[in-house]
């Protein structure tokens, strides 16, 4: 009992170590969008990624948005069924994750393809489309018109697909989020789990800020 006490006093001594590298900001409530972020993921679900980032999640009462791919929602249903469970946003990022090159009816097809998962898993539309790699074409404006989507980007990118260490990428998130951003994450691409231990510290740093975290749908309506 008593080296469990210590084992559990010596990682609490070591967060609090770790949360104090970063500096304190304090939140600009007037910029428009009240001290409210939006955490955003690319190409989940992912079977083990997913859930696992979901219980972080969960521990904070922090919501997301997550951009999936038809394939892997395809293949793995149960994190996509556990994020609508936990009220996450779901959006739409191709079937698989393939657009240039192809025409916009094709687009078009892999877009409702996912589309009609997310409907069929969440009982809601999606509204917003974020391109792969961010990579816009007239192909891919013309199908996302035609759909009635908005193309979604981000504000900061924490690449996390490129396989920094968790403490790279805490670092040059917290040194560059502002009010209203939009933070683009990983819960698939990635190597490893440095998504998931980034976000053990960006998140409660960020809540010690006054930060929010909401939905897309959320941050957007702050706007109007």
């Amino acid at each position: 009992m008593r080296a469990v006490f210590r084992c559990t006093v010596a990682c609490a001594l070591c967060f609090v170590l770790l949360i104090s590298t970063f500096p304190v900001l304090h939140v600009r409530a007037d910029e428009g969008y009240g001290g409210r972020v939006a955490l955003t993921f690319d190409d989940g679900p992912h079977p083990g990624r997913t859930k696992r980032i979901l219980a972080l999640l969960e521990r904070y009462s922090v919501r997301a948005t997550f951009f999936i791919l038809g394939c892997n929602a395809e293949y793995y249903p149960e994190p996509l069924e556990l994020a609508v469970k936990m009220g996450h946003e779901i959006e739409d990022h191709s079937f698989d994750h393939k657009t240039k090159g192809k025409t916009a009816d094709e687009l078009k097809n892999s877009i409702t393809k996912t589309a009609e998962i997310i409907e069929r898993v969440s009982g809601r539309t999606p509204r917003y489309f974020r391109p792969p790699e961010g990579a816009s074409t007239p192909a891919l404006d013309e199908a996302l018109s035609a759909l009635g989507y908005e193309a979604v980007f981000w504000t900061v990118d924490s690449r996390d697909w490129t396989g920094k260490p968790a403490k790279a990428i805490a670092r040059d998130v917290l040194k560059t989020v502002r009010d209203g951003d939009v933070i683009l994450f990983h819960d698939y691409t990635c190597p490893g789990e440095n998504t998931l231990h980034a976000l053990e510290i960006i998140v409660p740093v960020l809540l010690s800020r006054g930060y929010r975290f909401v939905t897309l749908e959320e941050l957007y309506a702050c706007a109007k």
